[in-house]
């Protein structure tokens, strides 16, 4: 993208705000603190493997419990103490530390801004919007959420920035963030078969909830892209679905 990069950015771990004489209209990227990602990169894997170290000793001591659930599998857990039985499952914890790390990068957005567009990163999927295209930028729980001009949703998803740096550098680059969604109120519970919908988007509704029960996101995503298209915004509360019709900016 054009311009030089903030040094300030939080993709090299530091704090939005510190301005290292950038030409106005300069890039920013949003990534990870270096806090964050200290704790990620190595203290998951540290858990996993001390977990690894801990699992046969405390197994081998719950083992004399009179009242012991799965009792078979904890008594093989506590007969792993042959140093090359150690090695693996030392080994298999940190594997499981290093997966764990990988999936959370993997399920967060990384974010460029500059004063004219956003470009968004999420499964290695990179999706563009111009600035113009942008009504409201505010996070709804753990998530970012941008809205169209038409008060759909552009990009939702999970970010490792905190909210202080987002809101920073959002507001730096001129886009309009809120402090909470500025159609919450237009919200109704999802219940099916209600005249205030259609059967098509009941449909896609329906299809919707079956995809949040058996945890399958993208699945959900897609529907409620649809859902949008049809006039209409979806988002979650657990499992439990909420609908607005779109709302001209």
């Amino acid at each position: 993208m054009p311009g030089k990069e903030r040094g300030n950015s939080e993709v090299r771990g530091g704090r939005y705000g510190e301005e290292d004489g950038g030409a106005p209209g300069a890039a920013t990227r949003l990534g990870h603190p270096r806090s964050d990602l200290l704790v990620l990169l190595v203290g998951t894997p540290l858990l996993g493997l001390l977990l690894g170290l801990a699992l046969p000793p405390f197994a081998r001591w719950a083992s004399g419990s009179p009242v012991l659930p799965w009792r078979d599998g904890i008594e093989f857990l506590g007969r792993l103490d042959a140093p090359w039985q150690l090695g693996l499952f030392v080994a298999a914890g940190l594997v499981a530390g290093v997966l764990l790390v990988l999936a959370a990068h993997a399920e967060e957005m990384s974010l460029t801004l500059t004063d004219e567009r956003v470009e968004v990163v999420r499964d290695s999927r990179p999706r563009a919007f111009a600035r113009a295209d942008v009504s409201a930028v505010f996070l709804d729980g753990k998530q970012l959420v941008l809205l169209g001009t038409d008060s759909g949703e552009l990009v939702r998803g999970a970010h490792a920035p905190r909210a202080a740096a987002l809101a920073g550098a959002f507001r730096a680059h001129g886009y309009p963030w809120r402090d909470s969604d500025p159609h919450a109120a237009l919200f109704r519970r999802w219940i099916p078969g209600t005249p205030d919908l259609p059967a098509e988007v009941h449909a896609l509704l329906a299809a919707r909830e079956a995809a949040l029960k058996r945890k399958a996101p993208r699945d959900a995503g897609d529907l409620g892209g649809t859902v949008r298209e049809l006039g209409y915004v979806v988002r979650d509360e657990g499992t439990e679905q909420y609908w607005r019709p779109l709302a001209a900016v």
